[in-house]
């Protein structure tokens, strides 16, 4: 059963990661209400036929007439003329024609306009950030099929525009002008100015949308991942006749399947546990009705006795730039280590900029929140294996 969305408003500092990061603008609808959470800004305003459902955490707010739309605070276009970091959450149902998610326009214009679009024909979130009609940045981003919750994060830093889906870089572009928002122009989550024109009304159900006046760090964007309908561990290794707990996030549908299910203490559970003796790939389902969700976990079992404890992996090269590729500098082969004492990172005039004693920790380049130099660098590692302590000293390359 929907209900509708209502309007409140509080204050609110929100935990992070393991840094304490607060949005200049967040809006959330838990407990079926329209939250500014941050309280800086003034009031939503909901229309009276937007809906409640279940959400990335808890509630989303849920569109599916022609007048749904919620007006946001138009001191939203302040922090959008400088560097910024937008997140939101979309569950895009289908339509004949495309429709908006967030839009700051006036009329169906776009002239100094930032919209968000999804278009049903494609699967793709079109984002454009215009300066007029031919001025901007333009991007499109592909939706992963397997899921019914997406996740769009958009930057500005200086004039470069970037856009990731998913946990996906997809594509930056710089336009070498600045984009100053409409003066007169409305802040709108859900339909657009352009509604019965080029688009139709929104359908389905948004949520948790974030805007920092800064570009986010990669532990903070990570962060914002809240991973709904995902499985949650990582791809694995362990020995045989061990087990894991295969954690997911969060559900809003209880009709699910695990494939296969042998090896899995209760197939009926979200969160089984794989004892195994051989390796195995399990694929969960979650079946939403008009959408059906899809992930998959890959258990590797090896032999404890074919250990080679002093063959502990680490890579002479690594590329932190956010491209998904090779951008941690971490141990690959942790599963020989029962215990770790130290993993520690120098530079090449001896300073310490990086450790840990976590093995599934790695560093991503940074060092009191620069991102460091493309150089030479030095690691040292102490740890234990099958009873017996051991180091290991090298070197790698830091690149562009």
């Amino acid at each position: 059963m929907k209900v509708v969305i209502q309007l409140i408003v509080c204050v609110l500092t929100i935990q992070i990661g393991f840094s304490q990061v607060t949005p200049a603008y967040k809006v959330s609808f838990n407990n079926c209400t329209a939250e500014d959470d941050i309280g800086t800004l003034d009031d939503n305003f909901v229309s009276p036929s937007v809906m409640c459902d279940c959400g990335v955490e808890a509630d989303a707010a849920y569109f599916d007439e022609e007048s749904d739309t919620i007006f946001a605070d138009n001191g939203i276009k302040e922090i959008l003329k400088e560097d910024f970091t937008f997140s939101m959450y979309f569950w895009a149902d289908d339509a004949p024609e495309p429709y908006s998610l967030f839009s700051v326009q006036r009329y169906c214009s776009k002239d100094s306009a930032f919209i968000v679009r999804y278009i049903p024909s494609l699967k793709q979130v079109d984002v454009q950030m215009a300066k007029n009609f031919g001025v901007g940045v333009f991007l499109l981003g592909d939706l992963d099929p397997d899921r019914c919750w997406h996740h769009l994060l958009f930057t500005r830093e200086d004039n470069v525009y970037s856009l990731s889906v998913d946990g996906e870089f997809i594509i930056s572009d710089n336009i070498n002008e600045s984009v100053v928002l409409g003066e007169k122009h409305r802040v709108r989550i859900g339909s657009s100015p352009c509604l019965n024109d080029n688009e139709t009304y929104t359908r389905g159900r948004i949520d948790e949308i974030q805007i920092f006046d800064q570009v986010l760090g990669i532990e903070d964007i990570q962060s914002l991942d809240l991973q709904p309908d995902r499985i949650l561990t990582s791809d694995t290794t362990i020995f045989a006749g061990s087990s894991v707990l295969i954690e997911t996030g969060s559900i809003c549908s209880n009709i699910f399947s695990w494939t296969p299910t042998a090896n899995l203490d209760n197939p009926n559970l979200i969160e089984p546990t794989a004892t195994l003796d051989e390796s195995q790939s399990y694929t969960l389902t979650i079946d939403h009705g008009s959408c059906i969700a899809q992930d998959e976990v890959n258990i590797l079992v090896i032999d404890e006795n074919s250990i080679d404890c002093n063959n502990l992996l680490l890579p002479n090269v690594f590329t932190p730039n956010d491209d998904k590729i090779n951008d941690i500098f971490e141990i690959s082969n942790d599963f020989i280590i029962s215990e770790l004492d130290y993993f520690d990172i120098y530079d090449r005039w001896g300073a310490k900029v990086f450790t840990t004693q976590n093995k599934q920790e790695g560093w991503d380049g940074f060092w009191n929140g620069v991102r460091q130099a493309p150089a030479m660098y030095v690691y040292k590692v102490e740890y234990t294996c099958q009873g017996d302590s051991y180091q290991k000293l090298g070197n790698f390359s830091l690149l562009k």
